[in-house]
């Protein structure tokens, strides 16, 4: 909980307007005298079903993910991202963003013209992105001046977390908002063994799909407004923009069911932790298949970095020989999504599966071109909205080095750039298309070998 927050509940509490302890606070309900009803976390299942059914009855409303407010989304995180940035910022405005986030972010860049001034993470030895540092911020806000907000993306899809609390102190200090896209987190206010929630760590509004960790219909987000840093009339203003004007109420129950369920059995995710450290031990003794580091422990990393075969083969060896649907695949990793829902004889198929490709598989060096420690740096020429009204031509992306893009270049998923319209394209990203296209990965603005780039002849 925030300091403003807590140091609300002081003031009332001085005023004699709080009401403590379960038989206080229902009668204060029952009274009609409650406007909002706060449960701890590590209150009793059958306490928070109590207060949940109470609050919905008197229609008082119940705090569940401690924010300021929460809006149910239809159109998943990516209405969340572009409503959020349109809130904060103007055209023309500069945006801080980390670049390994979702394509959503940069459609909002473009769409609203913002000038984004990127922030890079670093990579660990899997070629997997590290989370964003409060020193990372403090490094570039010194350089920049005006940046109306931020954005990065936590957890990553790989599981990997920033710094939300070190990185929302130095922002704050300097008027600048941070936008956290949580879409893979929704789970994490569910156990302690998770990280914790962005909503919870000083993040002014922070964007979840339920979806992707919990049992939700495709497509079902919350927004969560944590601060004052925007009025709620302008979120709901831009939310009604992105969103559509007659939401499906399947969704909106297959929300409201969603929330019920998990806040009503979180014995669930006891389990659901115990399980997954179980396998996660197991997926240690793995020869060649290794279990990368993550911060969440749902998601499992399986890196066949330096064997015989790719993540893009190893993916469709799961999916053809074993019947197991992988999240996605990179050059030298596949991740596994996992959630509350997953039974132990799937996790128990997984671990047999990856067992036996393991002992067919062998150790080999693999030639890693362009692999550092550091996310690569495209040069960006022209922001994305003046990349976007540019004539463009198709050529060979084997021709198209010092080029630039006219379009978006990524694999789907994850939907993050590997070059973004406006930015240079040089051999690190010729190299990466190629390496894409030997595996048959999915490229998205890739279409029979040729790329969109800005026709620079008139």
């Amino acid at each position: 909980m925030t300091d403003k927050a807590l140091s609300m509940i002081g003031l009332a509490t001085k005023a004699g307007k709080i009401a403590s302890g379960e038989f206080a606070v229902e009668s204060a309900v029952r009274k009609g005298k409650a406007v909002l009803v706060i449960i701890a976390s590590d209150a009793s299942d059958n306490t928070k079903k109590s207060f949940n059914d109470m609050g919905a009855y008197y229609r008082v409303p119940v705090c569940i993910y401690g924010t300021k407010e929460s809006y149910l989304l239809v159109n998943s995180s990516t209405a969340g991202n572009l409503a959020a940035i349109a809130a904060l910022c103007n055209i023309g405005d500069k945006i801080l963003v980390a670049r390994n986030c979702h394509k959503s972010v940069y459609h909002a860049i473009e769409l609203l013209g913002l000038d984004p001034i990127y922030i890079y993470p670093e990579i660990d030895e899997y070629g997997i992105c590290k989370g964003i540092t409060k020193e990372q911020i403090e490094n570039i806000i010194t350089k920049e001046t005006s940046i109306k907000a931020m954005v990065l993306v936590s957890p990553t899809y790989e599981g990997r977390v920033s710094d939300i609390e070190g990185i929302s102190d130095v922002l704050h200090r300097n008027n600048i908002p941070l936008i956290v896209d949580e879409a893979h987190g929704a789970h994490f206010i569910y156990h302690e063994a998770f990280p914790e929630s962005a909503a919870n760590s000083g993040a002014d509004i922070v964007i979840q799909s339920l979806h992707k960790t919990l049992p939700a219909f495709t497509q079902t987000g919350l927004l969560h407004l944590c601060t004052d840093c925007v009025t709620r009339e302008m979120m709901q203003k831009k939310l009604s923009i992105f969103q559509s004007s007659s939401p499906s109420y399947v969704l909106i129950a297959s929300i409201e069911q969603c929330i019920h369920i998990c806040n009503e059995n979180r014995g669930y995710f006891q389990q659901y932790y115990e399980k997954l450290w179980i396998l996660r031990e197991k997926l240690e003794e793995l020869k060649y298949i290794k279990l990368v580091p993550t911060d969440d422990i749902g998601k499992l990393v399986f890196s066949v970095k330096d064997t015989t075969i790719s993540g893009e083969e190893l993916f469709e060896i799961l999916r053809d020989n074993y019947h197991l649907e992988m999240e996605m695949s990179e050059l030298y990793y596949v991740i596994a999504m996992t959630s509350v829902c997953d039974t132990q004889e799937g996790y128990d198929r997984l671990y047999q599966a990856l067992k036996e490709i393991d002992s067919e598989i062998t150790k080999k060096n693999t030639e890693y071109l362009f692999l550092e420690n550091d996310f690569h740096q495209n040069k960006k020429m022209l922001k994305p909205e003046e990349a976007a009204t540019k004539d463009r031509i198709q050529i060979d992306y084997d021709d198209a080095k010092d080029e630039i893009a006219a379009e978006f270049i990524f694999l789907y998923p994850p939907g993050i750039p590997l070059i973004a319209p406006g930015e240079v394209i040089d051999d690190h990203a010729i190299h990466k298309i190629r390496q894409y296209e030997q595996y048959d990965m999915k490229v998205i603005g890739l279409n029979d070998h040729k790329i969109y780039i800005i026709d620079e002849r008139i």
